[in-house]
């Protein structure tokens, strides 16, 4: 009788919120996932001109992102399917960010074109990784409005940041538009880390919240392959 009135208050509980939380950390993701990958723009001319680079060679450091990113999406989607959220993204934010701390003292061409390429192919994996996150806290009834919500990070980070980037080059140079990108980066790969949960590891997230999600098809139960003979996802 107990436990029957307790299963009764259970689901007539107020879920939490906390999978809205989730998507603010997703949107801040994407912002700093943007800056790193358009700072250049901001820091190409005052270093093409310092460097003596041609435009030939501008045009390919600009393209080194481009080439390893797509290079590294499907390997990318490969380990965000065997690699929980919360490790994955936070190696992946920390090396990224180092490699674009590292952009700030490149002195040459070569330096400049395998750092960016490093930050594209270590970007790879941060979509494929919030589309999982989304599948993951949401509901399907939510989750255009997660995707939405955090993608418009990316323009929301350029149009108000920006102006930041152009005033950190004008003032302090172009090195440290890289520099300080890149150490917002680690910081947040510590918070990322620190922070995210799982549902059911989530402290805060209720039974309630955790049954609207599974319930409205969001597959809480997920964990990453454990052995190449099981399936991708295995439920708990």
């Amino acid at each position: 009788m107990q436990a029957h009135t307790l299963s009764a208050q259970a689901s007539l509980a107020t879920p939490s919120r906390k999978r809205f939380f989730i998507m603010v950390l997703l949107f801040i993701t994407v912002v700093i996932n943007y800056l790193d990958r358009s700072n250049l723009s901001i820091a190409a001319p005052a270093l093409t001109s310092e460097l003596g680079i041609d435009p030939i060679h501008v045009g390919l450091i600009f393209s080194a992102f481009g080439w390893t990113y797509a290079a590294m999406q499907i390997p990318g989607g490969w380990l965000v399917d065997r690699v929980p959220p919360r490790i994955l993204y936070s190696v992946a934010l920390l090396l990224w960010s180092v490699a674009t701390v590292m952009l700030g003292f490149a002195a040459s061409f070569i330096a400049l074109f395998v750092l960016r390429m490093a930050v594209g192919a270590l970007e790879a994996p941060a979509y494929p990784i919030n589309s999982r996150v989304v599948t993951t806290w949401f509901p399907e009834r939510e989750r255009a409005t997660a995707i939405g919500f955090y993608t418009s990070g990316q323009f929301v980070g350029l149009a108000f940041l920006t102006p930041v980037l152009a005033w950190l080059q004008h003032t302090f140079g172009w090195h440290m538009v890289f520099v300080v990108t890149g150490a917002v980066g680690i910081v947040w790969a510590v918070i990322w880390y620190a922070v995210y949960r799982e549902p059911r590891d989530f402290k805060g997230a209720n039974a309630a919240e955790i049954d609207l999600i599974r319930e409205g098809g969001g597959l809480v139960d997920i964990r990453p392959r454990q052995n190449s003979a099981g399936p991708t996802w295995v439920s708990c």
